[in-house]
């Protein structure tokens, strides 16, 4: 059984996976904190860790900020912990494999659908635009919705999830217009976000420092089988033809609420059966404690009272000024090329300008007026702070690269349609496939900076074979090798960055920091997004005019252009492939420098000790295997203790 221990002993026995019992020794150096004296390690876990909660300074030092309340989803995930005991916990193991599993054939498939969805309207061009739509909903969600996990629960925030999920999957399968399925893949992604942001935070609940980067990387590893079968997908529905893609996104409304019904299910019972059994209000937390024990927080609310306090707990101001801000000052570089006059189109200047005076005012309103900001100063920490710095970079130039890489390949390769699907998920098998080797990695070094390192130097080396690509040089050999090695250097960095932010803050802000990395990471991508698809809607039909202008006039250049299968199937193929060949060198050629950047953060983060611990700042909240028996002790003893404070209380107040 995976529980977290709150004991006030500093060194116990307990069971281990090496053997029957394990002497833990739970100091410093366990928790990666060897820095601090004894008198801070006791405060810093007094309370089971939530009286005072403690995090590392910008330098990497460990303070002490005000109280800080555990909110009631932490609370409710660490009662859990009491209730999978013995074969209960691989009930709920398997039940995430599930969505592992669905959530990988989903995603290997419906990549491919995109594209040719919106070439089936003629509009090819806007899919730069929908994933900088896309990619802004992203960050905005993750903050969102990583609080809505805390404040309610892990899997009532999980249903709402595939709600919007499978509203948005609909309305993409019965589209009308390139509009509806832009209008469709903004209500997915606020589903799919929610789904990849409540799992990563359950299996971050439940593991220790130690295993976390491989938890993670397992949850992935359904990729490797799923890329392969997706090859035979596609081809079954024949999704290059017609509308047949309408089907590949309609199967998924159907098999995924299915396929995760257990997981809600399983967590759903764990919640109630905590409840019965008084675990709830045993939980390391002030919250529920207080509760227990009949103390009033002062005054009900009123719903209206309640709808506001919820707002200033997410920031919902913050939130949506943040995403308006970013969505008007990134779309105009994806829509300039068909509006009038391009860049001097009255709409597209309103766009900037309001676009910064929203983003002045967000600053503004998070530094100063926000009372509960969407960066909170208690968890900035040097490690937090590189590793968005590294996610960022990473995204930014990855979806410069991205974007249009798999358009451009499948005009100038010849490769079957089955082919194509294998080779367009390289990068999302190797990711898997290396991160849970990262995560082994991780295991049994303890460390994970070097690792990172490594891998953010073996990415730039893949991305330059891309870049050579460009050059001519677009054999088999380079076409595979370069996705390799950025699949390989990419697991290790973002597995990396992953384990450092969450070790760096307690649990009660590890949604929260969990949270910003993803959303420095979306933004990133949507500034990518946003940057290629205005290289790309700029420099292609340029260089088309440049090689086909003597031979086709503007409309049918205007079809090539709209169209991947158009100009894959044209008769000047090699003219067409010479204009997708100079327009991918200005996607390859930035996004080669700024890999640069990424790597001079991962120098700069804190290489914590990856141990039992559940972060490396409550050196108290260790994650250990305890039976049943163990488990019913602990409750009668926390039942007890808490029985005497209710008597105590009541005593008192006669």
């Amino acid at each position: 059984m995976s529980g977290i221990n709150n004991t006030n002993d500093n060194n116990r026995t307990y069971p281990s996976d090496h053997s029957s019992s394990e002497t833990v020794d739970r100091t410093g150096e366990m928790t990666g904190l060897d820095h601090l004296d004894d008198h801070k390690k006791t405060r810093a876990a007094e309370e089971g860790g939530h009286a005072h909660l403690p995090t590392l300074g910008k330098d990497g030092s460990e303070s002490l900020n005000e109280s800080i309340e555990q909110d009631v989803g932490v609370t409710k995930i660490e009662a859990l912990y009491r209730v999978f005991t013995g074969w209960k916990i691989w009930i709920l193991w398997t039940s995430i494999g599930l969505i592992g599993w669905i959530y990988a054939l989903q995603s290997s498939t419906t990549s491919t659908y995109l594209q040719f969805a919106t070439s089936s309207f003629n509009s090819h061009a806007l899919l730069g635009t929908i994933g900088v739509i896309t990619s802004i909903m992203t960050a905005v969600m993750r903050p969102f919705e990583a609080k809505m996990a805390d404040l309610i629960s892990r899997p009532a925030a999980l249903s709402i999830a595939v709600f919007f999920y499978c509203v948005g999957y609909i309305a993409v399968a019965a589209s009308k217009s390139v509009t509806d399925v832009a209008a469709g893949e903004v209500l997915y992604t606020i589903g799919t976000t929610g789904i990849t942001a409540i799992m990563s935070i359950l299996m971050a609940d439940i593991t220790s420092l130690q295993w976390r980067g491989l938890a993670s990387g397992l949850y992935s590893s359904p990729y490797i089988v799923t890329t392969f079968i997706a090859g035979y997908i596609t081809d079954g529905i024949n999704a290059y033809s017609g509308d047949n893609w309408r089907w590949g996104f309609g199967m998924f409304v159907i098999m995924v609420p299915i396929l995760m019904a257990p997981a809600i299910g399983v967590l759903f019972w764990a919640d109630s059966r905590a409840k019965k059994l008084g675990a709830l209000s045993l939980a390391s937390s002030s919250y529920a404690r207080r509760h227990a024990l009949g103390q009033e927080e002062g005054p009900k609310k009123t719903f209206t009272q309640m709808v506001v306090y919820y707002c200033q707990l997410i920031d919902i101001p913050g939130l949506l000024m943040m995403g308006f801000a970013w969505a008007l000052l990134l779309l105009p570089f994806t829509l300039y090329k068909s509006a009038a006059n391009q860049w001097k189109n009255p709409s597209l200047i309103a766009m900037f300008i309001v676009g910064g005076i929203l983003m002045i005012v967000f600053t503004i309103w998070e530094l100063k007026f926000a009372k509960h900001p969407i960066m909170p100063k208690r968890i900035l920490n040097r490690s937090l702070i590189c590793s968005c710095v590294i996610d960022f970079s990473y995204y930014l130039s990855g979806y410069v690269h991205s974007t249009y890489y798999q358009s451009w390949v499948y005009v100038v390769v010849d490769w079957t349609p089955r082919n194509y699907a294998f080779w367009g998920n390289i990068v999302s098998v190797g990711l898997c496939l290396f991160g849970v080797v990262a995560g082994l990695i991780q295991r049994y070094t303890h460390r994970y900076k070097y690792l990172q390192v490594s891998g953010l130097c073996i990415r730039i080396l893949g991305q330059a074979l891309v870049y050579c690509q460009t050059r001519g040089h677009i054999s088999d050999g380079f076409m595979v090798m370069g996705p390799v090695l950025i699949s390989m250097g990419g697991a290790c960095s973002v597995v990396g960055s992953q384990v450092a932010a969450q070790a760096s803050v307690p649990h009660q802000d590890m949604a929260l920091a969990m949270a910003l990395l993803a959303l420095w990471t979306r933004i990133g991508g949507a500034i990518g997004g946003a940057i290629s698809a205005a290289i790309w809607t700029n420099q292609l039909p340029k260089h088309l005019n440049a090689n086909l202008g003597d031979i086709y006039n503007a409309t049918q250049i205007n079809k090539i252009y709209a169209s991947i299968k158009v100009a894959r199937l044209d008769t000047h193929r090699e003219l067409i492939r010479k204009s997708y060949l100079d327009t991918a060198w200005y996607l390859e050629v930035p996004t080669l420098i700024l890999c640069i950047v990424p790597l001079i953060a991962g120098l700069l983060t804190t290489n914590f000790f990856l141990g039992e611990n559940h972060n490396a700042i409550e050196n108290k909240k260790v994650i250990v295997r305890r039976t049943q028996a163990e488990m019913d002790e602990e409750i009668a003893r926390e039942k007890a203790k808490l029985a005497e404070d209710q008597l105590r209380m009541h005593s008192g107040t006669n």
